[in-house]
């Protein structure tokens, strides 16, 4: 009977051993226990992986978090003249002078100094505001000032190329006549004034040969009126000595960047239309992309 048992007992281990393998070689998840009874499968153990990540986890909400600055898209509001710093801080200013000196009991003294204070005041806040206004003015006619700029520069280059090569005198004579005309028209784009809205060489009617309206004929009268006004004033500078009477090669020394004179605009007495304006002069300035293939040399 004990060699019976002892048969049985190896027996068990042999096939408790073989079962073992052939478990661990066909599904690593069975597991199969010593006393010849498997186990259900178990899922796939991921300590490691769990412990990793909550370390991680951990490390991550000990660090303080960063957040980076999102780009966001701003409008593009207009900038507001009279929302400039130095403007608003010379007005606050002005304002508290003027309130002291609307106090009944002041003496002599301070009150001439506050007077005085006060001119000083209104005169840099003047200035202030046409800095601020030539910037304006400067950043809104920047573009049709470039094409115009373009436009008369190569036309000077195409009139003085036909003028060289012209042989018949009359036909030097309008050559010289038209190359005069196109140099003021240089000067008028680079020496505009500063404080006066832009009216533009080529208006769209001029531009597209559109006839205009009766509605709009008084207007396009007084826009030229104003036009001519400014070529006037142009020519009367560059007679002086006062504009370059050849800005094409002021334009091309200084690559583009013309000095502005000294000079300004007159505001008394040479005409009513100084500092003013039409809606035309707006609608130049904005519809002032058109065809200007006409002008291309071939």
């Amino acid at each position: 009977m004990e060699i019976y048992k002892l048969f049985e007992a190896d027996a068990a281990v042999k096939l408790s051993s073989s079962l073992a393998i052939f478990c661990k070689r066909t599904s690593p998840s069975i597991r199969y226990s010593s006393s010849l009874h498997l186990s259900l499968p178990m899922a796939p153990s991921r300590t490691r992986d769990n412990t990793h990540n909550a370390e991680a986890s951990s490390s991550n909400s000990a660090k303080p978090k960063s957040k980076r600055p999102h780009h966001q898209k701003h409008a593009h509001h207009e900038t507001d003249l009279n929302a400039v710093p130095g403007v608003q801080k010379v007005k606050a200013a002005l304002r508290q002078t003027r309130r002291l000196l609307a106090k009944d009991k002041l003496d002599a003294n301070v009150r001439v100094e506050t007077e005085r204070r006060q001119r000083a005041l209104e005169a840099e806040l003047q200035q202030a505001e046409q800095a601020n206004k030539e910037r304006a003015f400067a950043t809104k006619y920047h573009k049709v000032k470039f094409f115009e700029r373009q436009k008369v520069t190569r036309k000077l280059k195409q009139t003085k190329k036909a003028l060289e090569s012209a042989s018949d005198k009359p036909e030097k004579k309008k050559l010289s006549s038209e190359l005069e005309k196109l140099r003021v028209d240089l000067n008028y784009i680079l020496h505009y004034p500063k404080l006066k809205k832009y009216i533009s060489l080529y208006p769209p009617e001029v531009r597209k040969s559109e006839d205009p309206s009766a509605e709009s004929l008084a207007e396009t009268k007084k826009t030229n009126d104003e036009r001519e006004e400014v070529r006037k004033w142009i020519r009367e500078q560059m007679k002086s000595g006062d504009l370059p009477k050849e800005p094409e090669n002021e334009l091309a020394t200084q690559k583009g960047t013309a000095k502005q004179p000294s000079q300004k605009w007159p505001t008394e007495g040479a005409t009513k239309a100084v500092g003013s304006t039409t809606k035309q002069v707006e609608e130049a300035q904005d519809d002032f992309f058109g065809d200007d293939d006409e002008d291309e040399e071939s």
